[in-house]
């Protein structure tokens, strides 16, 4: 396709991308990508009740293990707020960790730290 000129010194027609961003494009979804792959490996703990539940979860949002003191059980819905409470902290936890990650690849205002 050929480009035209109109008024005002725009152009018109199919433009290309410089070879260079999409260079630093490519780099940097082959670092997410790998960062992605490597959140099943990282874990994080989110804790309530002074420790009296622990969950700790992988930063892939997948929650691997559940740890409780056995007197919780006593009062099922102190045990339910506890719980879910441990579990919402383990996830802001999953959630700071990731943008750590993601933010040693994507630097400020989007730009790679290349």
């Amino acid at each position: 396709m050929k480009k035209i000129k109109g008024f005002g010194g725009r152009s018109y027609g199919k433009t290309e991308k410089p070879e260079g961003i999409e260079k630093i494009q490519q780099q940097m979804k082959e670092q997410l990508e790998k960062i992605e792959e490597g959140f099943e490996n990282i874990e994080v703990t989110g804790t309530a009740g002074g420790g009296a539940i622990k969950v700790t979860a992988k930063c892939n949002y997948e929650v691997s293990k559940i740890e409780y003191d056995n007197s919780l059980l006593d009062d099922q819905e102190m045990f339910n707020d506890l719980l879910i409470a441990a579990i919402n902290e383990a996830l802001r936890e999953v959630t700071k960790r990731r943008d750590e990650e993601f933010s040693k690849v994507v630097g400020f205002g989007g730009l790679p730290n290349l």
